[in-house]
């Protein structure tokens, strides 16, 4: 039974000529088989971001993040995940989807929201997108902020919580759409 002695050499065996080629081979063939994984798992995405429509675009995925928190609960300076208030509930959305830049860059109130898109000329009466916010007001002060899903619809957190309605269903007023810029 050998016995290891500290500071001896260790015996290497000879190995045959060829046997680090296949092991270089192995590697070049493994390398090959992650990359064409990593191409697989990308390539549907990156199709799906390239569409015009549909749950795989930034517009779609807004609105589907959007929709997986309705039934929370309002509360107000809350940004989820039980509870929001509208503008907190605009920022995780946007946060969750990777988007944050688009719409500022940091949680702000319903009425920094107006300012920041107004300042970079981005608010209209009409043309509302998918995944653009739209704001309301209440004896002329902002009021109330929510994303645009289509139809006349939108989503946001409201005091009876995250719910889908029409856009001139609220008690307040409809002020603007607030353009985002996604890819849709």
């Amino acid at each position: 039974m050998p016995y290891a002695v500290q500071g001896a050499e260790i015996a290497h065996l000879p190995t045959a000529p060829w046997a680090s080629s296949i092991r270089r081979l192995a590697i070049v063939f493994i390398a090959l088989a992650l990359a064409a994984t990593l191409i697989a798992i990308d390539a549907p995405q990156a199709q799906a971001g390239q569409s015009s429509a549909g749950g795989g675009s930034q517009a779609g995925r807004i609105i589907r993040i959007a929709k997986s928190h309705i039934g929370a609960k309002f509360r107000l300076g809350t940004e989820g995940m039980r509870y929001f208030d509208c503008s907190g509930f605009v920022y995780r959305v946007y946060k969750q989807a990777g988007l944050i830049s688009r719409i500022g860059g940091n949680r702000k109130r319903a009425a920094g929201y107006y300012a920041w898109f107004r300042k970079r000329g981005l608010v209209s009466r009409g043309n509302p997108r998918p995944g653009d916010l739209i704001v309301w007001t209440k004896k002329g002060h902002i009021a109330h902020i929510g994303i645009y899903m289509q139809g006349n619809r939108a989503i946001s957190a409201l005091t009876s919580g995250v719910r889908t309605h029409r856009v001139g269903s609220l008690d307040t007023k409809f002020k603007a759409y607030l353009h985002v810029r996604l890819a849709r």
